[in-house]
């Protein structure tokens, strides 16, 4: 061998060396998910897979005089002991398709309230006439707008009267969106004369709420480029100045169609963005629209235009680690589903914006996160199906029978514990090595010092022969090589 290919060889060696490691990841003692690889150095024969959640019960039908068939967007969340629901309420056609009553009257913003996210009521609020009667849900009228997404400002500097804000989209998209405040999320109030952002087409769900980690509001808004919809971002100190609208990036997913990013922070993580956006997909009108459900409502409808036949949605989920690139999984989320007579249509998989955790229907076990969909779109009565997914449980390192593992990046932690949200069969199983930053085990750290871990739970503490005391390690770069079999592992938290 030559000096030169000696020195070559060498040096490839030096640089792929887990020494030359980038700087060890901070994690404190935040929850991790592992909807990316961003903590991941190498893996071997374990896999990023993509969860489904469960369809639950319906918790409500859009049935009264002012809801309709165009009723959505709905925004969902915890205040206080009560779960508050804001939605739009209108129409899209009649029962058999032959009317196009979209535009036939004023959209409407309705309220619903929960105790368990389970059970909801629409209050009788007497606030807006509808045909002449007060007795109803509606909050919001405005033959000028539609659209109207709803949060609690949990800013500390908030202004009294401010607690609750919303964003106003301009009837049919345009005009830009609009701020209004509230002190009890009912009576509603302009922020400002005009619109905040102006720049877009806003005709989906635009959300926004405060970071408490990054000091600013967050706005996620529809987009148009290259006859694509598309999903920007802005931000704000005061919510009445945004920056510029940026296109939000994706680290490899092909362009599609892309209608409300629904994106907010994970209150568990909140480092972590998560979203869940609609995907349009518009094909050619061919044979295989034939044998979908209710041929004759699809036919009537697309002689308003073509595409409310041939248009299909379906939801899709992402994550960000910075708000503005996002890792987008292909695979949908929510799927219109096995075929009945009023799904496979343009609006299936159109989730709620925010997610809830709502009791278990197994007393003794853990909570779960609650979201909500509609269905039966354009037809008569929206019906509002609520969905389940485990806590943190989006996305897992999944590892098949044979086995497989992975080894982290270089981590610094604070706490004396770890603890693993994870899931095996009977036959699986999970064990964690503590390596040095350079790979090596750490005495009484080793794979053999680490019995089998199975069960399935939200919160494990992780046990070595020695006990689960960390602390001699906290602050200092250490690895961990995960070495499992049959199992998902969805989380970890230093603690």
């Amino acid at each position: 061998m030559t000096m030169k290919l000696r020195f070559v060889l060498l040096a490839i060696l030096f640089l792929c060396s887990p020494a030359m490691a980038v700087e060890p990841i901070d994690v404190g003692s935040r929850r991790e998910l592992f909807v990316d690889d961003y903590l991941i150095d190498r893996r071997e024969g374990v896999d990023l897979r993509l969860q489904k959640p469960v369809p639950r019960e319906i918790v409500m039908v859009h049935d009264e005089p002012w809801e309709g068939s165009g009723c959505g967007y709905h925004c969902v969340f915890r205040d206080g002991d009560v779960f508050r629901m804001y939605y739009k309420a209108n129409e899209l056609t009649n029962e058999d398709g032959t009317k196009f009553l979209l535009m036939s009257r004023p959209t409407y913003v309705c309220y619903a309230e929960s105790k368990d996210g389970v059970h909801w009521a629409k209050p009788d609020l007497g606030r807006i006439s509808h045909e002449g009667s007060k007795h109803n849900n509606i909050i919001w009228t405005d033959s000028k707008s539609n659209n109207v997404s709803v949060f609690k400002d949990t800013n500390p500097d908030c202004r009294v009267g401010e607690q609750y804000k919303a964003l106003v989209a301009g009837r049919g998209g345009l005009g830009g969106l609009w701020a209004h405040k509230s002190s009890d999320g009912l009576r509603w109030t302009p922020l400002k004369d005009g619109p905040v952002i102006a720049e877009g087409k806003f005709d989906s769900q635009n959300v926004a709420f405060w970071d408490p980690l990054r000091k600013h509001y967050w706005c996620f808004h529809r987009g148009w480029h290259n006859k694509l919809r598309d999903i920007r971002v802005s931000t704000s100190q005061d919510f009445l100045t945004w920056t510029e609208s940026e296109l939000v990036r994706y680290v490899d997913s092909p362009e599609e169609q892309l209608y409300a990013g629904r994106i907010s922070l994970y209150h568990r993580a909140p480092h972590i963005f998560i979203g869940f956006p609609n995907r349009y997909v518009q094909r050619p009108w061919s044979p295989s629209f034939l044998p979908l459900p209710d041929l004759e409502h699809r036919r009537a409808r697309m002689k308003f235009d073509p595409r409310y036949g041939t248009a299909i949605t379906d939801g899709l989920f992402m994550s960000s680690r910075d708000g503005r690139t996002f890792k987008r999984w292909g695979e949908a989320f929510i799927r219109p589903g096995i075929e009945y007579k009023d799904n496979w249509v343009y609006g299936d998989g159109c989730q709620s914006w925010g997610l809830i955790e709502t009791a278990s229907s197994e007393p003794t076990a853990p909570p779960e996160l609650s979201f909500y969909v509609g269905e039966n779109k354009w037809k008569t009565s929206v019906r509002v199906r609520r969905y389940t997914i485990r806590i943190d449980g989006f996305v897992s390192i999944n590892a098949p029978l044979k086995g497989g593992e992975f080894v982290t990046k270089p981590l610094v932690f604070a706490g004396n514990a770890l603890s693993l949200n994870f899931s095996t069969s009977a036959a699986g199983s999970i064990r964690i090595e503590i390596q040095d930053a350079e790979g090596q085990p750490i005495p009484g750290f080793a794979l053999g010092n680490c019995p089998e871990i199975i069960g399935d739970q939200i919160e494990r503490t992780v046990s070595w022969k020695q006990g689960s005391d960390l602390s001699a390690l906290a602050g200092k770069p250490v690895r961990l090589r995960f070495v499992m079999k049959d199992a998902d592992l969805y989380a970890i938290r230093f603690q």
